[in-house]
């Protein structure tokens, strides 16, 4: 069994903050994580994340790369920064060779491709959970 699926008591309390200037992706997003027990807060910009950020604490960010204005990588510097103890998931649906080096950089392990599915969810959030309990 998934560690997702272990460990439900408490997770509805749990939010994640899904960053994507593409509603219809960051809606599938949002209902892939209710399925999974958790609340999603969409945002369509790094902007107003980081205005939420300061104020709500969330279990994880799952933010698309390419946005106009600030991008997902911006969001991960400042996360790194500010906000250690918050997981982050990338996702887009471009990558190119630019888009690898900066990953290496930001000590990125994996950039998930859309279209996301439910089963790359579950991933991001296991892999999150693996990253707050080691």
């Amino acid at each position: 069994m998934r560690q997702t699926k272990e460990n439900e008591v408490g997770q509805k309390t749990k939010k994640i903050l899904i960053v994507d200037d593409q509603s219809d992706m960051a809606s599938l997003l949002s209902n892939y994580i209710k399925q999974l027990n958790y609340i999603p807060v969409i945002v369509g910009s790094v902007n107003e994340a980081l205005k939420i950020l300061n104020s709500d604490e969330y279990f994880m960010v799952i933010s698309d790369v390419i946005m106009p204005g600030k991008n997902g990588f911006d969001l991960v510097r400042y996360l790194k920064d500010k906000y250690p103890q918050i997981s982050i998931a990338l996702i887009s649906g471009y990558y190119d060779k630019n888009m690898l080096n900066m990953q290496k950089s930001l000590g990125i392990e994996k950039i998930y491709h859309k279209p996301i599915f439910l089963d790359a969810v579950m991933e991001m959030i296991d892999n999150s959970i693996k990253e707050t309990s080691a």
